[in-house]
C-alpha cells in the first residue's frame, strides 16, 4: 500500500513539473514572439545610456537571456549606442544624452569607437553629453570614454582607480611540471611567442620589446584624452599616474578631471536647468535599451533603402569543425568553416547586399580553417567587395582572414600581425604512468604509427616531420600576405615572424590599409559598391525559438563559468589544444591571453 502511494505521489509530481514546464515555454514562447508597442518619446527627453563592464559589439535579442539575465535597461551595446546617438541627434524630444560610467573592461577599439560617437554626435546636433559615475566608481576605460563629454560629474565619495596600466601575460609551464606534462612547441618566426605559455615562465626579450611597442599607443591614447582635456602636459599625466595610488575621487576632481562633485539629485537639477525645464518637473530619462525600439522614423532619420552592406561579424578562436562532446567551446563562440560559410552564403545570396564587411575579433586558430576561410573570402571578392574591419584583435589566423579584403581596416590599438605558426605536441607520459598509474602496451605494425600518441615524446625524425609541416604551412602564411597585400615574400618575412603590430604600427609595415573602426569600413565598402544610401544587414542571423530552447543549456553553463573561474578562457584554450594534440595542426594563433589593467 505504501508502495502504491509512493508511486501516486511521483507521478503526481511528474505531472505537475511538466505541466509547470508546458506553461513556462509557452510564456517564453510568447515573450519571443511578441513584440512591445513602440515607445513614446515625449518632449524635453534625455537619453540616458549606461556603460558598464565588457561592452558587447552586438546586443542580444534573445528572450532567454533577457528573462534569466536581465541586465538594466540602460545597458549598451556597441551597435545600439551608436544606432541610438544617430537618431538622438535628429530626434526633437532628445535634448541631450546622460551617459552613466563605471569600471569598464572593453577593450580600447571599442572604446575608441564609443568615444568617436559621442563626439560626431555633439558635433552633429549641438546637443550637450553630460557622463557620470555611481557608487561604484570609475577606472582609466571608464574614464577614458567619459573625456569625450561636455562635462564629466560623479557622486561623492566613490572612488577612482587612476593608477596607470600593466600587461599580465599567463603562463602554464610550472602547472604542467606538476602534472607531469611536458609541451613540444615547434614555431616558425622569430617572434612567434605561442607556445612560451607552455614552455616558460615570463616573457621573453622578443616578447617584451613587441608586447612594449604595441600597448605604448594605448597608453599614448590614454595620456593624450586626459591632456586635451585638462589642460595639462604629457608629462604631468604621466606623472599623476606614477604617484602612490589614490582612489578618492574627490583628489581627481581639485586636478581637474572631474568637473563637479555632485549628488545624483543635484545632477538632475543641472539638467533641468540646463534644458529650460521647471525644477518642479521631472527629469524624462529614457534608458537605452526602450530608446532602441524607437523607429528611426519616429526618430527623424530618413528610411533606410534597400540596398544594403552586409556586416558579418566572426568572433572568437578559429576552431576546426571537431566534435565538441557537448561543451559550451563551440557553436557561435567560436569561428568553423561552417558558420561562417553559412553567413558568407546568405550574403551572396541576397540581391539587395551590394558590398560585404567582415568585422574580426580573433586571436587565431587553426591554421588549416583559416586558409580554407581566407579562400572563402577571396572567391566572394568575385562577386561582390569585401572589405575586412579589425576589433580588438585580428591576430594570426585572425590576421590570416583578415588580409582577403578588398581594404583591411584596423583600429589605432587593434593587435594585429602575428604571422608565424606553431605546432604543439603533449607528451602525459609522466602524468598518466606514474602519477594517476595507467599502464600502456602496444602491437605496432609500422614504426611511427602512434609518434602523436600522448604517452610518449617524440624521436628526432618525428620532430623533424613536424617542423617541415610547419615550415611549410610558414611558407604558406607568408605567401598569401604576399599574394593579398601585393608585397613580395621577402618584404613580408621582414615584418612577419610571429611579430604582433599595433593598428597605427600595422600600416606603416604595410600590412593594413586605412586605421579606424567599423563606421570606417563600412564607408569604405559603399565607396566600393557606388552606394550613396545604404542600410546595415547583420550576420549570423537570430537564431529561432527551437534553436534558443536547444542551445540554451550551454549558453548558460558557458556564461556562468567563465564569469566565476579565475583563467576559464585560457584553460579552454589548452584544453582544446590538448584534445588535439593527436593530429598535426598548425596553429597560428596568438601567444596567450593577453590583458591590460
Amino acid at each position: 500500500m505504501i508502495d502504491f502511494i509512493k508511486q501516486i505521489f511521483a507521478s503526481a509530481i511528474g505531472f505537475i513539473l511538466v505541466v509547470v514546464l508546458f506553461f513556462f515555454f509557452i510564456f517564453i514562447l510568447f515573450v519571443s514572439t511578441s513584440s512591445d508597442p513602440e515607445p513614446v518619446v515625449q518632449e524635453n527627453s534625455v537619453l540616458y545610456i549606461k556603460t558598464s563592464g565588457v561592452i558587447p559589439e552586438r546586443v542580444s535579442s534573445d528572450p532567454f537571456e533577457q528573462f534569466f539575465s536581465p541586465s538594466h535597461p540602460a545597458s549598451a551595446s556597441l551597435q545600439n549606442f551608436d544606432r541610438n546617438l544617430r537618431k538622438a541627434a535628429v530626434d526633437e524630444n532628445i535634448e541631450g544624452v546622460l551617459i552613466e560610467v563605471d569600471f569598464l573592461g572593453a577593450p580600447w577599439p571599442v572604446l575608441q569607437h564609443m568615444r568617436r560617437s559621442i563626439e560626431q554626435f555633439r558635433e552633429d546636433s549641438g546637443k550637450f553629453v553630460y557622463a557620470t559615475t555611481n557608487d561604484l566608481g570609475l577606472n582609466e576605460q571608464g574614464y577614458y570614454l567619459a573625456t569625450a563629454a561636455d562635462s564629466i560629474f560623479a557622486p561623492s565619495n566613490t572612488l577612482m582607480q587612476m593608477d596607470g596600466f600593466v600587461v599580465e601575460g599567463t603562463f602554464f609551464k610550472s602547472l604542467l611540471d606538476k602534472i607531469g606534462v611536458e609541451a613540444t612547441v615547434i614555431h616558425r618566426g622569430a617572434y612567434k611567442s605561442a607556445g612560451d605559455s607552455f614552455q616558460r615562465t615570463n616573457f621573453s626579450e622578443a616578447d617584451r620589446e613587441q608586447l612594449t611597442a604595441i600597448f605604448s599607443d594605448i597608453v599614448d591614447e590614454f595620456e593624450s584624452a586626459i591632456a586635451n582635456r585638462t589642460g595639462m602636459s604629457r608629462d604631468e599625466v604621466a606623472e599623476m599616474l606614477n604617484q602612490p595610488p589614490r582612489l578618492d575621487i574627490e583628489h581627481y576632481a581639485e586636478r581637474g578631471l572631474i568637473d563637479a562633485i555632485v549628488s545624483n539629485t543635484e545632477l538632475h537639477e543641472r539638467i533641468k536647468s540646463r534644458i529650460g525645464i521647471d525644477a518642479d518637473e521631472d527629469l524624462k530619462l529614457v534608458p537605452n535599451r526602450r530608446y532602441a525600439r524607437v523607429s528611426d522614423r519616429n526618430a527623424g532619420l530618413p528610411r533606410e533603402p534597400r540596398e544594403s552592406i552586409a556586416v558579418i561579424y566572426a568572433s572568437g578562436p578559429i576552431m576546426p569543425m571537431v566534435d565538441q562532446g557537448g561543451l559550451p567551446f563551440g557553436g557561435e563562440t567560436t569561428i568553423n568553416i561552417n558558420n561562417f560559410k553559412s553567413s558568407l552564403d546568405r550574403a551572396l545570396d541576397d540581391r539587395n547586399v551590394k558590398a560585404i564587411v567582415v568585422r574580426i575579433d580573433s586571436p587565431g586558430g587553426s591554421g588549416s580553417t583559416s586558409d580554407a576561410i581566407w579562400k572563402l573570402l577571396r572567391d566572394a571578392a568575385e562577386q561582390k567587395p569585401v572589405i575586412t574591419s579589425m576589433g580588438a584583435v585580428a591576430a594570426s589566423g585572425g590576421y590570416y582572414i583578415a588580409m582577403a579584403g578588398d581594404a583591411v581596416v584596423a583600429d589605432r590599438t587593434t593587435i594585429t600581425g602575428s604571422i608565424g605558426v606553431i605546432g604543439i605536441s603533449m607528451n602525459a607520459r609522466e602524468l598518466l604512468s606514474d602519477k594517476v598509474g595507467l599502464d600502456f602496451d602496444e602491437i605496432r605494425f609500422h614504426e611511427n604509427a602512434n609518434w602523436l600518441s600522448p604517452n610518449q615524446p617524440l624521436t628526432d625524425d618525428q620532430r623533424a616531420a613536424f617542423e617541415h609541416f610547419i615550415d611549410n604551412f610558414y611558407d604558406v602564411f607568408v605567401n598569401r600576405v604576399a599574394e593579398s597585400r601585393g608585397m613580395s615574400y621577402d618584404e613580408v618575412h621582414a615584418v612577419a615572424q610571429g611579430r604582433v603590430w599595433s593598428g597605427e604600427d600595422a600600416l606603416e609595415a604595410g600590412l593594413t590599409d586605412y586605421v579606424g573602426g567599423i563606421d570606417l569600413a563600412i564607408q569604405l565598402a559603399a565607396e566600393r559598391a557606388e552606394l550613396e544610401a545604404w542600410s546595415i544587414r547583420e550576420f549570423p542571423r537570430e537564431k529561432s525559438f527551437i534553436e534558443r530552447i536547444a542551445g540554451m543549456p550551454d549558453v548558460f553553463v558557458q556564461r556562468f563559468v567563465s564569469n566565476n573561474v579565475p583563467q576559464y578562457d585560457e584553460m579552454q584554450m589548452i584544453r582544446h589544444i590538448a584534445s588535439q594534440s593527436n593530429r598535426p595542426y598548425a596553429w597560428t594563433m596568438m601567444p596567450y591571453m593577453i590583458e591590460v589593467k
